[in-house]
């Protein structure tokens, strides 16, 4: 599909008058902190995580990241114990986490032609409102969706079609910006257009999509349409 059909701006039913933003990992370089603090709780019970569970558990929903886990190095805390200790370590160091370059940049492109935009995320409230407070993107009738929000987290479709429908609109009116594949699926399902700006380039994609490495010239593409 050519780029001007795919990521047009304007009023048609072809055209995207939403973005809906995933937030770990695509506005912000926090998936390191949610790996450190993953580490942090398994810590506890004396388990080493090694460095190649991250790439099984990026764009996960914590109950999932939890059983892998559990499955996988014998934890004997429970969900709510894990959760416990993984997010609070999370929040506690939040304010180390940097926004992803490009990434507010693009987020006011979109504002100022008068795009709507929403974050749509796989992680726990907590840390949602612990993400937008470090985006600086707190105010009043910010939307945002969590998993707290949803019956069925990422890959399923219901975050993005919450999301959208937030914004007043349907989910093939929406960009989706994602850096997961978990993520991207989601976004797939629902139906909504799609960028996969993936922050680990060793990720595996669904084959309809092809991740980008630069977020600029794409927005610049749109811009140029």
């Amino acid at each position: 599909m050519a780029m001007e059909d795919r990521y047009k701006v304007g009023n048609g039913h072809r055209h995207f008058r939403a973005v809906l933003w995933d937030i770990d990992g695509t506005l912000l370089l926090s998936e390191s902190m949610h790996f450190r603090a993953l580490r942090h709780a398994a810590e506890t019970e004396g388990v080493v995580v090694p460095d190649d569970f991250h790439h099984q558990i990026v764009g996960r929903a914590a109950s999932v990241v939890y059983e892998t886990a559990r499955e996988r190095f014998g934890l004997a805390m429970t969900f709510d114990q894990w959760r416990r200790l993984k997010y609070g370590y999370y929040t506690a160091h939040a304010d180390e986490i940097e926004v992803r370059p490009g990434a507010l940049e693009a987020w006011r492109t979109f504002a100022e032609l008068g795009l709507r935009q929403a974050v749509v995320s796989n992680s726990d409230r907590i840390v949602v409102n612990a993400n937008i407070r470090v985006l600086g993107l707190e105010e009043p009738g910010f939307i945002s969706v969590s998993i707290n929000d949803v019956l069925n987290g990422k890959p399923h479709p219901e975050p993005y079609r919450r999301g959208a429908a937030l914004l007043g609109f349907e989910p093939h009116q929406c960009l989706a910006i994602e850096d997961s594949p978990t993520g991207a699926r989601a976004a797939l399902a629902a139906g909504t257009r799609i960028i996969a700006w993936p922050e680990d380039r060793e990720l595996q994609f669904p084959p309809e999509i092809d991740p980008i490495d630069d977020l600029e010239p794409v927005i610049r593409q749109l811009l140029r349409l």
